[in-house]
């Protein structure tokens, strides 16, 4: 195992090696080198069936968040179920009070729950408790607040459309019963 290891962690720096971090902080990108999906069809091939999320994690000491985050959005969107990502494990991360964990996650395409009303209450707690994370924060933060406000108007559209008003009510029930009394 410890050989198949090393040639992991060697395959993995590979990876890393063609990821390139532009941008000033806080409006940082990572942009791909042509060959690295080649390299990273390699590294898929070499990892084991499971366990991939923890062991990358831990693979990936001293690599840049956003690098690290930039791999997991790629395996977690894009490969096969051979070295994907399990992203209810990342969205798991906010609950921890590991900065780096939290980090990462906040940089991978997730919310952290299903529900918006939980994001935003654990966005607000991560807010408070690592203030320098503040620019990876307000953007979730901003993107969860568009996402409950879209699905308040999916929500009213819905109600609105689909709900008989009050008025007609009565008369429509009476068209119902002489339809059943027949």
């Amino acid at each position: 195992m410890s050989q198949s290891l090393s040639a992991v962690r060697h395959q993995l720096a590979i990876v890393y090696d063609l990821m390139y971090v532009e941008g000033q902080p806080g409006y940082e990108q990572v942009s791909l080198a042509e060959t690295m999906f080649t390299e990273l069809t390699e590294l898929l091939e070499l990892l084991p069936g499971e366990g991939v999320t923890e062991l990358l994690y831990r693979l990936s000491e001293g690599v840049p968040a956003i690098k690290v985050a930039e791999l997991y959005n790629v395996l977690i969107w894009s490969a096969d179920a051979r070295g994907t990502i399990d992203a209810e494990e990342v969205q798991q991360w906010f609950y921890t009070k590991q900065r780096r964990r939290i980090e990462i996650a906040a940089q991978v395409d997730l919310f952290p729950s299903n529900s918006m009303d939980e994001c935003e209450r654990v966005i607000a707690l991560l807010r408070k408790r690592f203030p320098d994370l503040e620019h990876l924060l307000r953007p979730l933060l901003k993107e969860v607040k568009a996402q409950i406000k879209e699905e308040k108007a999916w929500s009213d559209y819905r109600r609105d459309t689909f709900e008989m008003p009050k008025e007609m009510t009565p008369d429509i029930m009476k068209i119902i019963r002489g339809i059943k009394s027949r």
